[in-house]
């Protein structure tokens, strides 16, 4: 790694930092793949969403879950489809 060799990080610094992301909880998405990208490319179309905004949507919608965003698109696009904004 560049930063070793520029000596700004230890080896045994990188192990730790690059084993952290195996303690948090992070959940594998069941869903099949192609049911996910057709949902996704449908939104992304009916909401003039990027894909990479529209992915968001999508689970938030198949998740239930509620959604923090300042894009005014994605704003507008979970209103629209009844999707719960958080604060921010």
């Amino acid at each position: 790694m560049q930063a070793e060799r520029r000596q700004r990080i230890s080896a045994a610094a990188s192990r730790e930092f690059l084993s952290l992301p195996e303690t948090l909880p992070i959940e594998v998405e069941p869903a099949a793949v192609s049911v996910v990208w057709h949902d996704t490319l449908a939104i992304a179309r009916s909401q003039q969403l990027t894909a990479y905004d529209a992915a968001y949507l999508e689970l938030a919608m198949r998740r239930g879950f509620a959604l923090a965003t300042r894009d005014r698109a994605l704003i507008s696009a979970a209103e629209a489809v009844g999707v719960t904004l958080l604060p921010t």
